[in-house]
């Protein structure tokens, strides 16, 4: 028997067909809360949860490594809210996640998750410590929260284009942008010590390495 409106099936392609006839278009106040709340603070809690891991365990000049990690969320998470109501125009469209059907294809839906993964750990990486650095480097707290948001922002605004982008251009400066942030993250001071201290740490580390690597390799038209 074909699934009806009522069936969860019925429900799901209900809501795939009013999205694809422009019902996200509206700017209401529930479209923005679904949009920065539900899609946009919902995925970056969920796909970044190593990195958030990570900066949480950092017990160096701890105020301004989460402060850091607050801002760079919150800003992401606005920008995706944004580019997914067409408020801001980059010159490509948002790839939203529930565009992709489940499954374990080329084009399926876990493996878009690992890509959209990598880069969210990535800028949440690199916008933390890069602003706990600018705490460290004199410029307190406002220096780390106008840092860690500006990475934030023009990370989120990239993805567009960056996906949009001739494979090898995309593939060549997506690794450029997971090898920065790794870097920064990994010589961050006292970091190599918490490795040892906390072997998780270290994990959620190479776990965002072997996604971007995965993202580099497979999904450079995908992101």
């Amino acid at each position: 028997m074909a699934p009806t409106d009522e069936s969860p099936h019925g429900g799901a392609r209900t809501r795939r067909h009013r999205r694809q006839g422009g019902d996200d278009d509206e700017t209401g106040v529930d479209a923005w809360l679904d949009a920065t709340i539900y899609f946009g603070l919902g995925q970056h809690l969920l796909l970044a949860l190593p990195m958030l891991w990570v900066a949480f365990m950092t017990v160096s000049t701890p105020v301004a490594v989460t402060t850091a990690a607050v801002v760079s969320l919150a800003v992401a998470c606005l920008a995706i809210g944004a580019l997914r109501m067409n408020a801001v125009s980059v010159g490509a469209p948002w790839h939203r996640i529930e565009d992709n059907e489940i499954g374990l294809g080329p084009d399926a839906g876990y493996g878009f998750l690992a890509r959209r993964a990598a880069y969210l750990n990535a800028t949440l990486g690199l916008g933390t410590f890069l602003g706990a650095r600018a705490d460290l480097a004199g410029a307190g707290l406002p220096g780390s929260v106008v840092v860690a948001g500006c990475v934030a922002l023009c990370a989120m605004l990239a993805l567009p284009r960056l996906r949009a982008a001739p494979a090898r251009t995309s593939a060549a400066v997506a690794g450029v942008y997971y090898a920065v942030s790794l870097l920064v993250v990994a010589t961050f001071p006292g970091m190599v010590d918490l490795f040892s201290l906390s072997p998780s740490v270290a994990l959620c580390v190479l776990a965002v390495a072997l996604a971007a690597a995965f993202d580099v390799a497979t999904g450079r038209d995908r992101r």
